[in-house]
């Protein structure tokens, strides 16, 4: 089994169109066609998953295995014989060698255009292996930390080795496609919806869990409100605006406690002090000079905090008072928290532990099993935030499901897989600010980075000028990462020379008029490009909600419909006979469906609620494929 196999795989996945169906049912044709190539005997969840990460290059648990065997007992000649299962007939060939055959195609396409892109890099990739791991250890940082529920994090079996230059590299391979060739674009995103689709076969109790956050309260911690704000760019900000509107849609209350909202007010405060300082660094201060944000725009902006969050949707929330009964241990939270996070500002950890301290109080007498159910959570950007988090919890604290911080991610891969057609461009606005994100460099390279300028100047070999070009300039670290693809090793005198030669080559082409024009007539292409794409999004999420609203109203319909008839057949039951022949008939069917309905939760555990969301399904599937035929759109775009 190559890599490559994962990444088809992947590929394979799509959203199904009927909403019948659950996450499990994605993994079906995979363990059909194992059985089939492979006929084991015996049948078991261990030797089926070790096919499946052989034939298809996925790490799934064994109780996903488990689930998904189960189902298929039920109507293929799969037994089950003293605890194991055996094939006792003709399995049906499921056939997906031409989806296989499909995804090969856009796996072949990206991996060729990286080891293309990767030529003029400082660490170029010259075979299909080495291009499939980098890919490979790029997905996998788009994984599911720090919930129990999750048997694993990632799907992608475990890369060995560092592969920190190679996610670089890919991260402005995606920059570079998105910018030039947006078939090839699509390709790699149909992998990064396949790998979030397969996140949901880690957890096979998902399906159970309620499609809404109804009743959970979702706290953004400050580096999410930086990013709100357009603080640190455009991708950031668009990925967390896209996330609060599907949590807000799916039924959560998006909010900030109040120490949050003034730590936010002091980070903006301080950036504005030093936004034109020399030494000036950090991702704020790079992107307030890259957007020409000045000084008196920062303080102006932290005068409008309150102002700005309402416009965005979240509440400030007061900070919950210290109640010595739902207290986190805050020193043994500390000495966790150290072996995760470096913070350059001592007070950061504080406000950190603040923000964990009011979750627990928030959730005082409970011990949720899923996020759906936890009355209150801290989502962060910082993974090793909430790795420290979960471990204390583990640790100190009574063991529950749901941590008491969640990364973003995870929580925009699992609101996402509650409803895709209704975030479409979720998954790009996702990947475009991780690889944005990336290509900051690193506090240590940049630290290096900036001893080495200043020994060149001492030296003598880099003029004054030149020293604050470098130290200063956005360009600067955009070629920075570039030489070097964050790597420290690969930072060498040699390597700030070459950076400054391309940050002056790159100045004075700036000064060139007609590259000026250039620029702005290709930005507007893209931007109409752009534009087109995400009206025909628009389209389609606009169209999904409308849907789902309607499918809600018919199975409520329908629900309170069976019901009148099954307290007309419970009247029937107690003896009443009216008069009425109109009612009489109304009594009597109702007896028939109050026998049924008995029956029917006898044998299958079926209830009233049960068919009303399976009637909602249906009518989410028919509503849908009605609009689509009417609007002209093409199935396909909701996959």
């Amino acid at each position: 089994m190559t890599s490559t196999t994962t990444l088809t795989s992947l590929a394979m996945l799509k959203v199904s169109i009927d909403q019948g169906k659950d996450y499990l049912d994605y993994l079906r044709p995979f363990i059909l066609q194992v059985l089939v190539d492979q006929k084991p005997d015996p049948v078991t969840d261990t030797v089926v998953r070790d096919h499946l990460r052989m034939q298809f290059g996925l790490e799934i648990p064994d109780r996903a295995v488990q689930v998904v065997l189960k189902r298929l007992s039920r109507k293929h000649p799969l037994k089950k014989q003293k605890g194991v299962y055996r094939i006792t007939g003709q399995l049906p060939d499921p056939g997906i060698a031409a989806d296989k055959a499909s995804a090969d195609r856009h796996i072949k396409a990206v991996v060729v255009g990286l080891i293309d892109f990767s030529k003029s890099t400082a660490q170029p990739i010259t075979t299909d292996d080495d291009a499939v791991t980098a890919i490979c250890a790029f997905l996998s940082q788009f994984n599911i930390p720090c919930l129990r529920a999750y048997l694993r994090g990632t799907v992608i079996p475990t890369i060995k080795g560092k592969h920190d230059s190679h996610i670089v590299l890919v991260c402005q391979y995606v920059l570079h496609l998105q910018r030039t060739d947006p078939e090839r674009f699509e390709s790699f995103i149909i992998m990064v919806q396949g790998h979030m689709l397969a996140n949901a076969l880690l957890c096979p109790d998902l399906q159970s869990a309620p499609k809404t956050y109804k009743g959970v309260t979702l706290y953004l911690d400050t580096p999410l409100l930086v990013q709100r704000l357009g603080l640190e760019g455009k991708p950031k900000k668009t990925a967390i605006e896209d996330l609060i509107q599907l949590l807000k849609k799916l039924g959560a209350t998006v909010a900030a406690f109040s120490h949050t909202r003034d730590e936010l007010e002091r980070v903006i405060k301080g950036t504005a002090k030093h936004v034109d300082a020399v030494n000036g660094r950090g991702a704020i201060v790079m992107e307030a000079r890259r957007s020409g944000t000045t000084r008196s725009d920062l303080l102006l902006l932290a005068g409008q905090v309150d102002e700005k969050l309402t416009e965005a949707g979240i509440e400030v929330k007061d900070t919950p008072q210290y109640i010595a009964d739902f207290q986190i241990d805050e020193t043994a939270f500390e000495k966790v928290l150290e072996d995760e996070v470096s913070y350059f500002n001592p007070h950061a950890k504080e406000y950190d532990i603040n923000s964990i301290r009011s979750i627990y109080v928030l959730r005082r007498g409970t011990a949720p099993l899923t996020v759906e159910k936890c009355r209150a959570v801290l989502v962060s950007s910082n993974s090793g935030f909430a790795r420290a988090a979960f471990e204390y919890g583990k640790r100190h604290e009574e063991p529950c499901e749901v941590s008491s911080v969640i990364t973003d991610f995870s929580l925009a891969n699992m609101a996402w897989l509650k409803a895709p057609m209704g975030a479409p461009s979720l998954p790009t606005t996702e990947i475009l600010a991780f690889s944005y994100a990336a290509l900051q460099p690193s506090k240590e390279l940049l630290g290096k980075y900036l001893a080495e300028i200043d020994k060149l100047e001492e030296n003598g070999k880099i003029t004054e000028r030149d020293h604050q070009l470098l130290r200063s300039s956005t360009l600067a670290q955009d070629e920075l990462m570039r030489l070097t693809l964050g790597d420290e090793e690969a930072l060498t005198e040699q390597t700030v020379t070459e950076t400054l030669k391309r940050v002056t080559d790159e100045i004075k082409k700036e000064e060139s008029e007609k590259l000026t024009d250039e620029k702005k007539a290709h930005r507007k292409t893209q931007e109409e490009l752009a534009s087109q794409r995400a009206e025909k999004k628009r389209i389609q999420e606009h169209l999904y909600w409308r849907c789902r609203r309607r499918a809600k109203n018919c199975a409520w319909f329908a629900s309170g419909f069976l019901g009148l008839l099954l307290v007309a057949g419970l009247t029937a039951g107690l003896g009443l006979r009216p008069s009425n022949p109109i009612l009489g008939w109304t009594f009597t069917i109702g007896s028939g469906v109050v026998i049924l309905m008995t029956l029917e939760n006898l044998v299958i555990g079926t209830t009233v609620k049960g068919l009303r969301q399976r009637v909602q399904d249906r009518c989410l599937t028919w509503f849908i494929k009605r609009a689509a035929a009417a609007t002209g759109l093409d199935l396909g775009d909701f996959q």
